[in-house]
């Protein structure tokens, strides 16, 4: 499936792609660009929950990774949240805060938009697993959370308001090479 402006493709919606024989998918401009402030609110999102985990000491991560400890819904999460991330709570701390500091700026910016909705996938699905049914916790935030970085990884949401525009043009000029297609991929 691919997605792009409707003024790029053919006039009717669901046309066949003569190339690949796949349905080519148009949404509007105004769809387009709701898309893209969805991408920055859940970039602003991921910086917001920068401010009370700052290094270094990463404020109260430490206490909501003993939460995970005592609420994951996975058998023997706990024993790798106790034994590996507490046990190395500077590096996780640290891990922690740079990759999500690299999600909201990549959502934020539509630089790489690809990228930074994988390692929300990741650390959204991280966070389901540890936390969705601690008590006190609302587990449909971070279904809601997994489901937004999916439908970012889906669609080219930095094409519209963000920096991936101008890459996308520069990497479909470039010669063909594996690395090329990834980053063609991801912008």
């Amino acid at each position: 499936m691919e997605l792009s402006s409707s003024q790029k493709l053919p006039s009717r919606a669901g046309a066949e792609n003569a190339e690949s024989g796949q349905r080519v998918e148009t949404l509007s401009e105004s769809g387009l660009t709701l898309l893209a402030l969805v991408r920055i609110f859940f970039g602003l999102l991921w910086i917001q929950q920068l401010v009370w985990k700052m290094p270094p000491t990463y404020g109260g991560l430490r206490a909501f990774v003993e939460r995970e400890a005592q609420a994951t819904i996975v058998p023997g999460y706990s024993f790798i949240v106790k034994n590996i991330f507490l046990a190395n709570f500077p590096l996780l701390g640290a891990g922690v805060w740079t990759t999500e500091l690299i999600v909201a700026v990549s959502l934020l910016l539509g630089l790489f938009t690809r990228l930074g909705a994988t390692l929300a996938l990741l650390l959204s699905l991280q966070l389901y697993i540890g936390l969705a049914y601690a008590p006190g916790e609302w587990y449909w935030t971070y279904g809601m959370l997994v489901l937004l970085s999916l439908v970012l990884l889906a669609v080219p949401a930095g094409r519209r308001l963000g920096l991936d525009q101008l890459l996308a043009s520069r990497f479909q000029t470039s010669t063909a090479s594996h690395f090329i297609a990834l980053l063609r991929w991801l912008v």
